[in-house]
């Protein structure tokens, strides 16, 4: 009898990608979660001012009060030319046109005093899910597309998201930012940012009587203190809860501030849109917005390689074989000339090519000895596999 012997390195290899893609955080478009300026060394109600470049991903939504601006909602970049907020912050608007002369701020930490750092940008497109709910609040998030891209300094950085299958529960680690009100009594918005440490609960603690009362839905998250006295209040709406691992550096945005019944009270704590359900509606509307133009042009490729083998009678144009004389390991190739293509163009270098056109039948795949032809939708970057 033969002993059969298993190989369990494959199955090891699985399941260690599975946990990467568990425990890790995501980015569009590059690496996330710096913070080039930040070295370790809450108003937010309860909260303190936070130094600057320590949450860069932090954005500012103002609108317009005759020649001024007033902060209404905080946001955080996504990447170059979107940014991710709350849709409660839209829901007042007759028009979504109106946002065009609101303007976002990059990279600020007081508001009175713009530095030099700090960059300005306007709305360009305001995508709201369909399934948002403005009288529960339910799926309360927004994707502002810029009028143009920011430039990542020091001071400007897009944010970690958690991927859909993450355990955001076990981020015990987490901090809430904004230029909101300082107290619930006064309304007195602040200019600096503010900070805060809070704590994840237990949904279903905050859904209890005593809490919430079931008023929390499937896609929120609920942090701060049981006791009160440090929470999220109005004009943080759309900015981030970010949380950590103890083990990590790296900050992921798992919620979005959403509503709370006042501010900092006991056993009230701040409600937030949970981020990893909508990973996959912000990637489709990303992707629609980052794939290249596909246009057609008509081209002579001379000497596309065919598979090896026999062909089947396909109708090929001017079909030849090679003058070469065919090896056991370097057979004969029949060459074509195929006269269209798709191609996609970005900034001058070709960075997308469709299915080549010809008179091949579907069947006869065919190779195309170009250099480096990329395809760019999406970069999705594990950046934190602790």
């Amino acid at each position: 009898m033969t002993r059969q012997t298993f190989n369990l390195l494959p199955i090891f290899f699985i399941f260690f990608i599975f946990y990467l893609i568990y425990e890790s955080e995501s980015a569009i478009g590059g690496i996330c979660g710096n913070r080039p300026l930040f070295n370790k060394g809450s108003r937010i109600v309860g909260g303190q001012n936070s130094p600057p470049g320590k949450w860069p991903w932090m954005v500012s939504i103002q609108s317009p009060t005759g020649k001024e601006f007033s902060h209404l909602c905080g946001g955080s970049v996504l990447n170059e030319i979107w940014v991710l907020t709350a849709a409660h912050c839209f829901k007042h608007l007759e028009r979504k046109e109106e946002t065009k002369s609101w303007r976002l701020v990059f990279g600020a930490n007081n508001l009175k005093v713009l530095e030099s750092s700090v960059q300005i940008r306007k709305i360009k497109e305001v995508v709201q899910p369909k399934a948002y709910n403005p009288t529960t609040e339910a799926n309360d998030i927004t994707l502002l597309r810029l009028d143009k891209p920011i430039v990542f300094t020091d001071y400007v950085q897009p944010a970690c998201f958690p991927t859909e299958f993450a355990n955001v529960e076990k981020k015990t680690d987490c901090y809430i930012a904004g230029w909101g009100v300082l107290d619930e009594e006064s309304g007195e918005p602040s200019e600096i940012l503010q900070e805060a440490r809070v704590h994840q609960i237990d949904s279903k603690k905050c859904n209890s009587k005593d809490w919430y009362d079931g008023s929390i839905g499937e896609y929120n998250l609920c942090a701060g203190h049981e006791k009160g006295g440090i929470d999220s209040c109005q004009g943080d709406s759309g900015g981030p809860l970010m949380c950590k691992t103890q083990k990590s550096r790296t900050y992921a945005v798992v919620g979005i501030t959403s509503w709370g019944s006042g501010c900092a009270r006991g056993k009230k704590p701040g409600v937030y849109t949970s981020t990893k359900y909508f990973i996959k509606w912000i990637a489709s509307k990303v992707e629609t917005d980052e794939k290249p133009k596909i246009r057609k042009k008509r081209s002579l490729l001379k000497n596309i390689i065919l598979p090896n083998g026999q062909l089947p009678d396909a109708e090929i144009e001017e079909l030849t074989q090679t003058q070469t004389q065919g090896t056991e390991t370097n057979p004969v190739r029949p060459t074509a000339q195929i006269q269209e293509f798709q191609y996609g163009r970005e900034k001058g270098t070709q960075v997308q090519s469709g299915p080549i056109e010809g008179k091949l039948k579907p069947e006869i795949a065919v190779q195309v000895p170009t250099e480096n032809i990329l395809k760019r939708i999406m970069s999705w970057l594990l950046t934190d596999m602790r």
